[in-house]
């Protein structure tokens, strides 16, 4: 990874907990960092998509950790399918994202993440480090797959339309 690459990720990766302490969830957080930089026809209403993620679906905390979520949104919306055709691709990245997400953090599900990882004596302290460390391991996985990551957009932040058209 370039020098450009490494700083690129870092200040999306920051932007995703900038996102997170702005009062958006986990899901829409990474899905609102890192999209509008890596996906070509991204529009910002595409970030309700990701709501329902938060908090490991619905906010039950059961589920999927809701930025891993935010993470294979991204992900399929590069590499997804519109019409009935080889998904491998699609499939392997998301693969690699959940191995390389289970190795560094022990595990996959909200309430157990936030348990052992995140509310742990010793542990990260805030999901916001937990969403800019998934980002992080997403930016990877696609720099891997040869994405060019391009620098956070304007200064519009949190402000950006999300509405419907």
């Amino acid at each position: 990874m370039t020098s450009v690459q490494m700083e690129t990720r870092r200040a999306l990766a920051a932007r995703a907990a900038a996102y997170l302490r702005e009062g958006y969830h986990c899901s829409e957080a990474v899905v609102l960092a890192v999209a509008p930089s890596v996906v070509r026809d991204w529009h910002p209403a595409c970030c309700r998509t990701a709501t329902g993620f938060a908090g490991g679906v619905g906010g039950t905390h059961q589920e999927l950790c809701g930025a891993l979520s935010g993470c294979v949104m991204v992900i399929g919306a590069l590499f997804g399918r519109l019409e009935v055709d080889d998904d491998t691709l699609c499939q392997r990245l998301v693969k690699d994202l959940h191995t390389r997400f289970r190795d560094t953090f022990g595990g996959t599900q909200c309430a157990w993440l936030r348990e052992h990882v995140v509310d742990a004596e010793g542990g990260l302290g805030s999901c916001e480090i937990l969403v800019e460390r998934a980002t992080m391991i997403l930016l990877d996985v696609l720099v891997a797959a040869g994405v060019q990551l391009q620098g956070p957009p304007g200064p519009e932040g949190a402000d950006a339309d999300v509405s419907a058209d």
